[in-house]
């Protein structure tokens, strides 16, 4: 006996449609792998999610409704998310990274979880790839454009009502390209009522100095900075806008400030070591 399936064998074992097969795949119900362009779907993994398809009355199992209405099967929060998405990202299928979205989402994950442990894993991993000179840079910008328009059809489900916190201002420095990280934080702390304005990315000082002095009951300014290169203009960002907004606390996170004493030393009030640590500090200043 075979120890793996074509996708349209593990469709007619499951009884469904050949499309159906590919669905559960793309969204992450059904795991799957590539061989010579082929999915391929192993023996034991159709058993399981045959297992989880089933209605099991045992502590675990599970059943989740989509955003369609139509219901698919789902095991736990440990499916392979990451591998789903950067599949869809790499294809330029749209659809499919807005399902495994939906689907990553129905399986018990926050937003902080899609974001962080489904999106932006990917999207690294996407990353090395064109890095190491294995993807066409197009591929990198496809998956970029794909990730943004997600970002607006997802984030603003999980916008809280009710009054507001006070505003928040988010943007990268001059020379620093890099807006999804700064996106996706923006709709994290948005999610936990602040007004938040998202300035985008590659932002002179000055601007973002302007910006901040614009900005109605500011309470923060968070600078993200994802390139060692983009340091000095952090500072020089960070600078300015300490100059306008003095009583304004300053945070400063991403992946090139490595540590609460570099944050310091480009002039900021606090490092943020991650979006959660932001957020955590921001509720730290609503309550002082």
């Amino acid at each position: 006996m075979k120890s793996s399936l074509t996708l349209p064998e593990a469709a007619r074992a499951l009884g469904v449609h050949y499309m159906t097969a590919y669905r559960y795949v793309r969204q992450g119900h059904l795991r799957a792998s590539q061989v010579d362009g082929q999915w391929r779907v192993a023996r034991a993994d159709l058993t399981a999610f045959r297992a989880a398809s089933r209605p099991a009355r045992r502590p675990g199992a599970q059943r989740a409704r989509t955003g369609t209405g139509r219901t698919v099967p789902t095991r736990h929060r440990g499916a392979d998310w990451v591998s789903r998405m950067e599949a869809c990202l790499l294809a330029g299928d749209e659809a499919g990274a807005l399902g495994v979205v939906e689907s990553a989402l129905a399986s018990g994950h926050d937003l902080y979880g899609a974001y962080l442990e489904v999106v932006s894993p990917a999207l690294v991993r996407i990353g090395e790839r064109w890095a190491q000179g294995r993807l066409d840079i197009f591929e990198e910008h496809r998956a970029t454009g794909i990730v943004m328009r997600l970002i607006g059809q997802v984030g603003p489900r999980f916008a809280r009502r009710g009054p507001r916190r006070g505003a928040v201002l988010i943007g990268a420095p001059a020379g620093e390209h890099h807006g999804l990280p700064i996106a996706m934080t923006a709709d994290l702390v948005r999610h936990e009522g602040w007004r938040v304005s998202d300035v985008g990315a590659d932002v002179p000082a000055e601007a973002f100095a302007a910006a901040a002095r614009r900005t109605e009951d500011l309470v923060a300014v968070c600078v993200g900075v994802t390139m060692r290169s983009s340091l000095p203009a952090a500072r020089d960002t960070i600078a300015a806008v300490r100059r306008e907004t003095p009583d304004v606390s300053c945070f400063v996170g991403g992946a090139a400030v490595a540590s609460e004493h570099d944050a310091l030393g480009l002039g900021a009030h606090r490092w943020a070591s991650s979006p959660r640590d932001l957020v955590a500090a921001l509720e730290t200043l609503a309550r002082s």
